[in-house]
């Protein structure tokens, strides 16, 4: 996947293989962020020494994402190198045996726990005939109690899929895993863009964890920041070996990052402008949906990625619109999981929803004859 994605992020006309918002400028987030502070934001940027972070993290930003999660106080965050360092550390600590994931699923969920000899148990989402996902809670919930997995991952909302969950479903999935005595790890790395929520609900409690960021929904991913929340003993002993990897994080994008979730808290309207972005691209796509048969699928309840199924009929045709005009979709097969989806899914592509409004209305006007 990430061969795939390196080899078409610069040289695509339309890049919508991407999971986030285009890339924003620093000039464009320090302006747009200044009207939040009573200081100067670019003189404060340039007065920060170029030394070592405190390894857990700034006490100013850790104290912004406990916020963010109701119960957590600043005891119960790392700060790490983006959400895959704090997935990485947190399954070296856990050691589960056995995990469910929902898939098809980000290679990073199946790929380090099955590296450590846990085995994957598949929660698989399945597809209706007009390309909506469909999450089979009930069964999820049977699979869980009859597997007894050690760790439930609970992808919310959902990569590739772009699937939210209610909070009723919520609780029927980690009350199950917890009548199992299952550990919840939460992967929420999309959480700052939800269908009918500023801010979409955590799993976060007591005995559970969540590893998370904003960077994709901001459009800034090389602030390469993330965090994980939960238990201070587990998250000291992840800590600790976080030494041996990246150490800290910088200081220049921790103090980015503070910023920007403190305007957010005070509900700012910087990130407004972003979400807008996303909620029309949606209601785009969803035209689109309606207008044209050739392609198939829903508009994400959540996150900036879903997936379509090109006609059967006509694939010939569409696979050769995308590549003369330039569009790059990042095939489902580059997910692991095949085996345990639908099997349109072999043919069928993840969509990005993180171009420009006009970018995405010309690209999708360019995938059907």
């Amino acid at each position: 996947m990430e061969a795939l994605l390196e080899s078409n992020r610069f040289s695509s006309c339309y890049n919508a293989g991407e999971s986030g918002h285009c890339p924003q400028k620093l000039d464009d987030l320090l302006s747009g962020l200044q009207t939040a502070f009573s200081y100067n934001l670019r003189e404060a940027l340039l007065d920060i020494p170029l030394s070592d972070a405190p390894n857990m993290g700034t006490i100013e930003l850790r104290d912004e994402v406990a916020s963010l999660h109701p119960g957590a106080s600043i005891e119960h965050v790392l700060i790490t190198t983006g959400t895959s360092e704090a997935f990485f550390l947190l399954m070296r600590q856990l050691r589960p045996s056995k995990v469910a994931v929902i898939t098809p699923a980000f290679q990073l969920l199946t790929e380090i726990p099955r590296s450590q000899g846990a085995k994957v148990v598949s929660l698989g989402v399945i597809w209706d005939e007009l390309g909506r996902p469909i999450a089979s809670i009930r069964e999820w919930v049977k699979t869980i109690v009859t597997e007894r997995p050690d760790v439930l991952i609970l992808n919310h909302p959902h990569n590739p899929t772009g699937l939210t969950f209610s909070a009723e479903q919520l609780s029927e999935l980690t009350e199950a895993a917890e009548s199992v005595q299952c550990c919840v790890v939460g992967d929420e790395h999309y959480r700052f863009l939800h269908s009918n929520e500023a801010l979409g609900p955590t799993v976060y409690s007591e005995g559970r964890f969540v590893t998370g960021s904003f960077i994709k929904c901001s459009g800034t991913p090389g602030l390469r920041v993330g965090w994980c929340v939960g238990d201070p003993s587990v998250l000291r002993e992840m800590q600790s070996e976080k030494n041996y990897l990246t150490h800290t994080v910088n200081p220049l994008s921790q103090k980015l990052s503070y910023w920007f979730l403190n305007a957010f808290s005070r509900q700012h309207d910087y990130f407004q402008r972003l979400r807008n972005d996303w909620l029309a691209n949606r209601t785009r796509l969803e035209s689109w949906f309606q207008e044209q048969s050739l392609w198939q699928g829903q508009p994400p309840q959540g996150g900036l990625v879903t997936c379509i199924f090109p006609n059967p009929k006509h694939k010939s045709v569409l696979l050769k619109r995308l590549n003369d005009f330039g569009v790059f979709l990042l095939p489902l097969s580059t997910f692991r999981e095949n085996h345990e989806c639908d099997e349109r899914f072999f043919t069928s592509f993840r969509l990005g929803l993180g171009l420009s409004q006009s970018q995405f209305k010309q690209m999708l006007s360019v995938m059907v004859p």
